[in-house]
C-alpha cells in the first residue's frame, strides 16, 4: 500500500523532481546558457531600439529645422503681403481722390 502511494506521488511529481540528482549540474548549466541567450537577445533589442531612436531623432531634428525655416518664410511672405496690401490701398485711395478731383 505504501509503495503504491509512493509510486503515485512520484508519477505526479514534475519531471525535474523525477530525474536523478546527477542531472542537476547539466540542468543548471542549460538554464544558465538559456538565461545568457536571453540577455544577448535583450541587449540586441536594446541596440536596435537605440539605433532606431537615434535615426528618428535625426529625422525629427531635420524636420524641425525645416519647419522653423518655413515658419520664418511664411512670416516674411505675410509681411510682404501686408505691405503690398498697404501699398495697394494707398495707390487706390490716391487714384480715387484724383478721379474725384477731375470729375467734380
Amino acid at each position: 500500500m505504501v509503495l503504491t502511494a509512493t509510486a503515485q506521488a512520484f508519477a505526479q511529481a514534475p519531471v525535474e523532481e523525477r530525474r536523478p540528482a546527477r542531472d542537476d549540474a547539466g540542468r543548471a548549466q542549460r538554464r544558465v546558457e538559456f538565461a545568457r541567450q536571453g540577455i544577448e537577445r535583450a541587449e540586441a533589442q536594446v541596440r536596435e531600439a537605440a539605433a532606431a531612436q537615434k535615426e528618428a531623432q535625426l529625422r525629427f531634428d531635420e524636420a524641425k529645422a525645416q519647419l522653423d525655416e518655413t515658419g520664418r518664410a511664411l512670416a516674411r511672405a505675410r509681411a510682404a503681403a501686408a505691405e503690398a496690401r498697404r501699398s495697394y490701398d494707398a495707390e487706390s485711395s490716391g487714384f480715387e481722390r484724383q478721379r474725384a478731383g477731375k470729375g467734380g
